[in-house]
C-alpha cells in the first residue's frame, strides 16, 4: 500500500496538486512511523485502523475548529 501511494505522490508532485500532496504525505508519515514502530510490514487491516484513525481525527479537528469559530483554521484542515 505505501508503494502505491507514493507512486501517487510522484503523480500529484508533477501535476503540482497542493492539496494532494498534503492529503498522501500525511498519510505516508502516519503509516511509515507504525510501520517502524511495528518494526515490520504493516497488514492491510493495520493500514486500514490508522487510515480510519487519521481521518478520525481530521473530522475532530475541523469540528473543534469550527465550535472555537475559527473558520481559517477548519478550512485549511478541510483542505488536507
Amino acid at each position: 500500500m505505501l508503494s502505491l501511494l507514493q507512486e501517487e505522490l510522484i503523480i500529484a508532485m508533477k501535476a503540482r496538486d497542493k492539496a494532494t500532496l498534503t492529503g498522501l504525505r500525511n498519510i505516508i508519515g502516519k503509516l511509515k512511523t507504525h510501520q517502524i514502530n511495528k518494526g515490520d510490514e504493516l497488514t492491510k487491516q493495520e493500514n486500514i485502523n490508522i487510515l480510519q484513525s487519521l481521518a478520525k481525527q481530521l473530522k475532530d479537528s475541523i469540528q473543534q475548529y469550527q465550535n472555537g469559530g475559527r473558520k481559517d483554521l477548519a478550512e485549511t484542515e478541510a483542505f488536507e
